[in-house]
C-alpha cells in the first residue's frame, strides 16, 4: 500500500473490528454490550478462573473489557484498573479510557496511566503531547524498575519518532525496549520490539535487516492475535521491498502474508488493525492481477470504515485497480477526485506517475506533461526539505519516474531540448539517491544502525550540495554547443539516443529495452568479439561521431546501462577508443575556466600491508617525479590519507575492495569508506587510484565507489579502476599514465595508451603472435574491454575540448578500467 497507509498503521489500535464478512460497523458501546451478553458470557463460562491480565494479553478487545471491569470493580487493584482502561483505548472506547486514566495518576499505575494517555495522544496525532507523557511514564517506571512497562514506553515512543523520520533515536529507543524486556523476562513484549524495529529499518529501507528482526520476533511471538500481527509486518516488507528498482516483484508473496495475517486475526477476534490488512490486500492483489480479489477486499475495507479515515487510501487503490484492468477513464476520474485532498508528496508522486502513464496510453500529452511536472515537482519538494526520510528506498524509486514520463512525454512531441534539461536533471538526482542508498547487509545490532543513519545524516545535506549535484540546464545547452555527444537514456521501457555534434541535437528512439537487452547481454559478456561489437555499434553509434579525431566524445550513458563497454563499440572492425577519446559522464558536461594543473607536491601512500612490493616501486617513481617522499607500509595510515585534503595530487597503491556499502580503502591502521571521504570533504586536486576496483561499487551508478566519494569531497579529477589490478600490471598503466603527461591532460593521455593498446591487441588477434610488449598491459586491455571500458568520465563539470596539456577547474573523473594480470591482485 501506500505511505499514507503504512504510517496510519502503526497507530492500530485506531482501527475497526470484523469478525465475519459483510458485518455493519455499530457504535463500540454496542459492541461492548452485545459481548458482554453473548460472547463474553459464553467464554466465562468456559473459563471462570480468567483473569484481566491473561484476557488483556492474549483474548479480544471487548472480551478484555468485560473481564478487567468485573475485577477492577471487585478489587479495585489500580494495576488493574490500567488494564480496563487499555482495554477500553483499544475497543475504541476512548472517552472512558481517557476518563479512567486520569484518576490512576495518584496511584501506583500512575506510570501505566501516563502510557495510555500516550497512547491515546499518538492515535490523535497530539505528537508533542504524547511524547511528554511517555517520557514521564518512563521516568516513573524506571524509578519502580518496572522492567516491563518501561519497554511498553519505549515501544510506543519509538513509533512515534519512526512517524517523524527520527530513525536513529527510534532504533536507540528499541535496544532500550529489547534490553528492559529482556530484564523483565517478558518475551512476548521483546517480540514486539523486534517487530517494531523492523518497521522503523523497513521505512529507513535496511530491508535486510528488517527481516532480521522479524525472524527475531517470531520466535517470541505464539498466540493467534501476535503472530497475526507478525505477518501483517511480513506483508508490509514484501509490499515495501517492490518500491526499491533493483528488486523483484514481491507482491505475490505479500498476499500470502496479508492473507495469513487476516485468517489469524479472525481466528483470535482482534480488531485492531483488519482494515489495513483488507486494504494491503487490495493493493497487492491489484498489482497481481487478481483484480475481482481486489475489488472484494476494499468493499470489506469500505464496510469497516464507517468514520471514513481511509477513504484517500480506499480511492486511491480503486484506481489502482481499475488502471491494472486498463479502464483508464474510471482509473483517472478517480485520481482527478481524490488528488486534491492528498496532503503528502509521496503519495502525489505516485498519483502523478498513473495519470501520465493513462495520458501517455491515451495519447495525450498534454495531459502526460502536466502530471509529469506535477510529480517532478513533488518530488524535488520532498528532497528540498533535506531530511533522512529521502532514503527510503521506495521514494528513490519513485523519483525517477515522473523525470522519465516527462521525458517521454517531450520526446514524443519533438520538444528535444526540454527532454534534453529533463534528462539531464533526472540523471543528477539518480546519482545523489544512490550515493544515499543504504547497505543491504544486515548490521549486527539496532545502536550500529542507527550510527549509520546518524552518519547519513550528517553527510546527505553535504554532498547533496557538490558541484557533482548541481543543475544548470541553460550552460549544459549551451555547451553542447561545442562538443560531440551520445547520451542513451531508458524512459518508460524505451531506450532513447540524444546526439549532438556542436550544437546539432538529434534524439532517436532506438526501440523497447527488451527487446534489445539480449544483444546488450551479449555484448557485455562478449565486448571482444568484433561481430557482436559491430552490430551493436551500427544501432548505438551514429556515423558523423565515428570519425578519426583527438576531439573528445562526451557519453552519458542512463543508470540500466552503466556497465555497457561503450568504447568497445566497433564500426567497421575499428573499436571507437582507437577513433578518438570517449570521456563518460554521469550528466550533461559544462563548460569551465581552464587552467594548468595546480603547482606544488603530491601525496603518496602505498603497500599499507607490506605485501605489494610493486606498489612500492611505483610509490617511489611517482614521488620522484614531485619531488616528494612517499608514505609506505605503516606511515601508509587514515591520518596520513586525510592529510592529503588541499594536496595537489593525491596517489594511493594499496589494497581496496568493494562491500555492499559501497568502496573501502585499506590502510595500515583500518579501512577508510567512500562515505567517510565524501563526509570529511577529502578532495585534492588530482586523485589517483591505484588498487582493485576504486571505480566500482553495489549500484550501477558507481554512486557509491571511492572515486565518486573523491569527486563529492571536492577533488576536480580522479584516476581510477573498475576492476581487480595486479601489483604489476598497476605499476606498468601508472607508469605509461605519468609518461604521457596524464597528470597534466589525462583525457588524452589515458587516450594516446588506450589508442595504442587497441592497435596492439588488433595485431595480436590478426597475427596470432605474441607482440613484443609486457604481457600484463595486452590482458589489461583485452580484459578491460570485458567492463565498461577505459574512458574519462566528467563528474561535474567542466571540459577543455582542444587543448592540449591543460586541465579543467572542474571535476573530472578518469575511470581506467584495469583487469587481473599476472601477479598477485591489490
Amino acid at each position: 500500500m501506500g505511505p499514507t497507509l503504512q504510517r496510519e498503521s502503526a497507530a492500530v489500535a485506531r482501527s475497526p473490528w470484523i469478525q465475519r464478512r459483510r458485518i455493519v460497523w455499530i457504535a463500540a458501546a454496542t459492541v461492548i454490550a452485545a459481548l458482554s451478553v453473548l460472547g463474553v458470557r459464553i467464554y466465562l463460562q468456559r473459563d471462570p478462573e480468567l483473569d484481566c491480565q491473561t484476557v488483556s494479553r492474549n483474548g479480544p478487545e471487548g472480551e478484555a473489557v468485560i473481564v478487567c471491569q468485573r475485577e477492577y470493580e471487585r478489587t479495585k487493584v489500580p494495576m488493574t484498573g490500567a488494564r480496563y482502561a487499555d482495554a477500553l483505548r483499544r475497543s475504541n472506547n476512548v472517552d472512558a479510557a481517557v476518563a479512567l486514566a486520569n484518576q490512576l495518576l495518584n496511584t501506583d499505575a500512575r506510570g501505566t496511566a501516563l502510557q495510555i494517555l500516550g497512547k491515546v495522544a499518538e492515535a490523535k496525532r497530539q505528537t508533542d503531547e504524547a511524547i511528554s507523557l511517555l517520557q514521564q511514564a518512563r521516568q516513573d517506571h524506571r524509578t519502580r524498575g518496572e522492567h516491563v512497562e518501561l519497554a511498553k514506553d519505549d515501544q510506543v515512543l519509538a513509533r512515534i519518532q519512526d512517524s517523524q523520520a527520527r530513525y536513529a533515536e527510534a532504533l536507540e529507543t528499541l535496544e532500550e525496549c529489547i534490553t528492559q524486556s529482556r530484564a523483565g523476562g517478558d518475551e512476548r513484549i521483546e517480540g514486539y520490539c523486534h517487530l517494531t524495529a523492523a518497521r522503523v529499518l523497513m521505512t529507513a529501507g535496511y530491508f535486510e535487516a528488517a527481516q532480521q528482526e522479524i525472524d527475531r520476533a517470531a520466535q517470541q511471538l505464539r498466540t493467534d492475535a501476535d503472530v497475526a500481527q507478525l505477518w501483517y509486518g511480513r506483508g508490509n516488507l514484501e509490499q515495501e521491498v517492490v518500491r526499491d528498482p533493483l528488486r523483484h516483484n514481491h507482491y505475490q508473496q505479500a498476499v500470502v502474508a496479508f492473507e495469513k495475517s487476516l485468517e489469524l486475526s479472525k481466528r483470535a477476534r482482534t480488531s485492531v488493525f483488519v482494515v489495513n490488512i483488507h486494504l494491503n490486500l487490495a493493493y497487492s492483489l491489484a498489482e497481481v492481477g487478481r483484480t475481482e480479489e481486489a475489488d472484494q477486499h476494499l468493499s470489506e475495507a469500505a464496510l469497516l470504515d464507517v468514520k471514513g479515515r481511509y477513504k484517500t487510501d480506499r480511492d486511491q487503490i480503486a484506481a489502482r485497480i481499475a488502471y491494472r484492468r486498463e479502464n483508464f477513464s474510471l482509473a483517472s476520474s478517480l485520481n482527478e477526485k481524490v488528488f486534491p485532498t492528498i496532503e503528502d508528496d509521496d503519495d502525489r508522486i505516485f498519483v502523478c506517475i498513473m495519470q501520465a502513464r493513462i495520458a501517455l496510453a491515451m495519447n495525450d500529452m498534454a495531459a502526460a506533461i502536466r502530471w509529469a511536472k506535477l510529480g517532478v515537482d513533488s518530488a524535488e519538494r520532498v528532497r528540498g526539505a533535506q531530511t533522512l526520510s529521502e532514503l527510503r528506498p521506495w521514494v528513490l524509486a519513485s523519483r525517477r519516474q515522473p523525470f522519465e514520463l516527462l521525458f517521454t512525454a517531450y520526446a514524443r512531441t519533438g520538444r528535444v531540448e526540454d527532454a534534453v534539461a529533463v534528462f539531464d536533471q533526472w540523471q543528477g538526482r539518480t546519482l545523489l539517491d544512490e550515493m544515499a542508498r543504504p547497505s543491504p547487509e544486515p548490521l549486527p545490532g539496532l545502536s550500529t544502525t542507527a550510527s549509520r543513519i546518524q552518519g547519513l545524516g550528517r553527510w546527505l545535506p553535504a554532498v547533496s550540495k557538490a558541484p557533482l549535484m548541481t543543475t544548470d540546464g541553460h550552460v549544459a545547452m549551451r555547451t553542447l554547443g561545442r562538443i560531440d555527444l551520445v547520451a542513451l537514456a531508458v524512459a518508460e521501457r524505451e531506450v532513447w539516443r540524444l546526439t549532438a555534434i556542436h550544437g546539432q541535437l538529434r534524439l532517436d528512439d532506438l526501440g523497447s529495452f527488451d527487446s534489445l537487452s539480449k544483444r546488450l547481454d551479449q555484448f557485455m559478456s562478449t565486448p571482444t568479439d568484433p561481430a557482436v561489437a559491430d552490430e551493436l555499434g551500427k544501432l548505438l553509434l551514429p556515423d558523423d561521431v565515428v570519425r578519426t579525431t583527438t576531439e573528445p566524445l562526451y557519453v552519458v550513458l542512463d543508470p540500466p546501462l552503466a556497465a555497457l563497454p561503450f568504447v568497445a563499440l566497433r564500426r567497421n572492425a575499428q573499436p571507437l577508443i582507437a577513433k578518438r577519446p570517449v570521456i563518460r559522464a554521469p550528466r550533461l558536461p559544462v563548460a569551465s575556466t581552464c587552467g594548468p594543473r595546480e603547482a606544488g607536491g603530491a601525496h603518496v601512500l602505498a603497500d599499507a600491508a607490506g605485501d605489494l612490493p610493486d606498489a612500492r616501486r611505483e610509490s617511489s617513481k611517482v614521488a620522484s617525479l614531485f619531488g616528494t617522499t612517499p608514505l609506505v607500509g605503516a606511515a601508509a595510515t587514515s591520518a596520513a590519507l586525510f592529510a592529503a585534503k588541499s594536496d595537489p595530487v593525491l596517489h594511493v597503491a594499496v589494497h581496496a575492495e568493494v562491500d555492499a556499502g559501497g568502496g573501502m580503502l585499506k590502510l595500515h591502521d583500518r579501512a577508510v569508506s567512500a562515505p567517510e571521504i565524501s563526509a570529511n570533504r577529502l578532495g585534492p586536486s588530482l586523485v589517483v587510484l591505484s588498487a582493485c576496483s576504486t571505480a566500482r561499487s553495489s549500484d550501477p551508478e558507481l554512486a557509491g565507489s571511492l572515486s565518486t566519494a573523491f569527486l563529492a569531497g571536492g577533488s576536480q579529477r580522479v584516476v581510477a579502476t573498475l576492476r581487480p589490478v595486479s601489483d604489476a600490471g598497476a605499476l606498468d598503466l601508472t607508469s605509461r599514465f605519468y609518461n604521457a603527461r596524464g597528470a597534466d591532460d589525462p583525457v588524452r593521455a589515458l587516450a594516446q595508451i588506450q589508442a595504442m593498446l587497441a592497435q596492439t591487441v588488433a595485431r595480436v588477434m590478426t597475427s596470432g603472435r605474441r607482440p613484443n610488449k609486457p604481457v600484463a598491459v595486452i590482458d589489461m586491455y583485452h580484459l578491460k574491454l570485458q567492463h565498461i571500458g577505459p574512458v574519462v568520465r566528467i563528474a561535474r563539470r567542466g571540459l577543455c575540448p582542444g587543448v592540449a596539456n591543460r586541465m579543467d577547474r572542474r571535476l573530472i573523473q578518469i575511470i581506467s578500467s584495469h583487469a587481473e594480470r599476472r601477479g598477485g591482485p591489490r
